[in-house]
């Protein structure tokens, strides 16, 4: 489950991590090529060089003297190399590359003169441009690197891709990466860091802002008897979910009566009742086609009077396109007046669940979801688009047949399966 969103997660950190070993090896790398202080580079342009071109040290002699002439004659000697163990700076200045050109100094002093001074001022423009570049990388590096959109675009894209393919709804995917955008774009990162740990934060930060919703906590809720509706789908695992509830109850020392209100099959009723068996719980029933409002008010004047802290009732199986049962929920919530009603529905349904989920919550309003077989959910986006469309808290998660196989959900149990 989510295999794919922790191989982009991976893929992205990798990246990350390449980034500033190259920044570190260019670091490592300027420090040995490191150009000297300006005002030591000045000196040294002024210094004579032991192996002067040729060119210089004749021009240098007309500016002098002013008296000597030299002959008319084609300069172009190479400039001698320098010592091994010069630096960068100390080559560069010492051995201006200038094209071969034929000077006419006889009687033209001032042009020479003229040449000198170009060549030092071509000499100081260099050593200044070389000088800034080094402020502004080593200004760079600084032992960070900084995430720009530019650079963070691809995993971003592809972040969101594999949440749609993770059964995210659209609209929460493009919130969830938004949020991951403005907490990465500009963040600057260390190389002493543990990159993959500084993403999987950010990613979990991300996850929980859009998974936040308003809790509740069933045992802290102060009405007696507590009444709470069961509804959603045929086959979702409705009954399955009361009978684990009531253990969770029991075992909270809670007592707990049952109401069989799937009065529209015969078969829920001796479901429900088998388990009451299993349980030590008493279960509410009627004849196969009651008024199931009928059964879920006699469970709650039992409850009533035999002091019983919570009645759960159970509601025939229905799709949101079945008006009669729809109208059946709100006969129920309207006589009843259920202080939770729970969707229970099938975590690896995907969409299909959103869906049916919002058009239950428009016709009768929903409190809370139960989300049952997330064991089997390959791709486990449903959670986090129920959360962000509908606003409402996963009350608990089923991971098995067993009654201990529930768990009450935390956003964790989400994000971890990510990260």
């Amino acid at each position: 489950m989510f295999d794919f969103l922790k191989k982009k997660v991976s893929n992205f950190t990798d990246k990350l991590k390449e980034k500033l070993q190259k920044q570190e090896s260019k670091k490592e790398t300027e420090q040995i090529e490191k150009p000297k202080p300006v005002q030591e580079q000045k000196e040294q342009v002024s210094k004579p060089v032991k192996e002067k071109p040729i060119i210089e040290q004749e021009v240098k002699e007309v500016v002098e003297t002013k008296e000597e002439t030299v002959s008319e004659e084609e300069i172009t000697e190479e400039p001698t190399e320098p010592k091994a163990e010069e630096s960068v700076i100390e080559k560069e200045i010492s051995e201006p590359e200038i094209e071969e050109e034929k000077f006419s100094i006889g009687g033209e002093d001032k042009a020479a003169e003229e040449k000198v001074k170009e060549i030092r001022k071509d000499e100081k423009r260099e050593l200044k441009a070389k000088v800034g570049l080094g402020k502004k990388l080593f200004g760079f590096i600084g032992g960070k690197i900084k995430i720009t959109e530019k650079e963070a675009g691809e995993f971003f894209e592809e972040f969101e891709l594999s949440l749609l393919e993770s059964d995210v709804e659209q609209d929460t995917a493009e919130a969830i990466v938004k949020e991951l955008k403005e907490r990465l774009i500009g963040k600057e990162i260390s190389a002493k860091e543990d990159v993959g740990e500084f993403l999987k934060k950010e990613v979990k930060g991300s996850l929980e802002k859009i998974m936040e919703t308003e809790k509740i906590n069933l045992l802290s809720l102060k009405e007696k008897p507590l009444k709470i509706l069961f509804l959603g789908p045929n086959g979702a695992g409705k009954t399955t979910s009361i009978a684990k509830i009531s253990k969770y109850f029991m075992n909270n020392k809670k007592s707990v009566i049952l109401a069989a209100g799937d009065t529209f099959r015969a078969a829920a009723i001796d479901q429900l009742e088998e388990h009451g068996k299993k349980l030590g719980v008493k279960v509410v029933k009627h004849k196969y086609g009651s008024d199931p409002t009928a059964v879920a008010f006699d469970a709650v004047k039992a409850a009533e009077a035999k002091n019983i802290d919570v009645v759960l009732i159970d509601s025939a199986g229905r799709q949101d396109t079945n008006k009669n049962l729809i109208d059946e929920l709100k006969k129920i919530e309207r006589v009843i007046k259920p202080d939770v009603k729970l969707y229970v529905g099938e975590a690896y349904t995907g969409q299909a669940l959103l869906q049916q989920a919002s058009e239950f919550d428009k016709a009768i309003g929903i409190d809370g979801f139960v989300l049952t077989k997330i064991d089997t959910d390959t791709k486990g986006g449903t959670a986090i688009s129920l959360l962000y469309k509908l606003k409402k808290p996963i009350v608990f998660v089923g991971t098995g047949q067993r009654y201990e196989d529930l768990l009450e959900f935390k956003s964790e149990f989400i994000i971890d399966r990510i990260l």
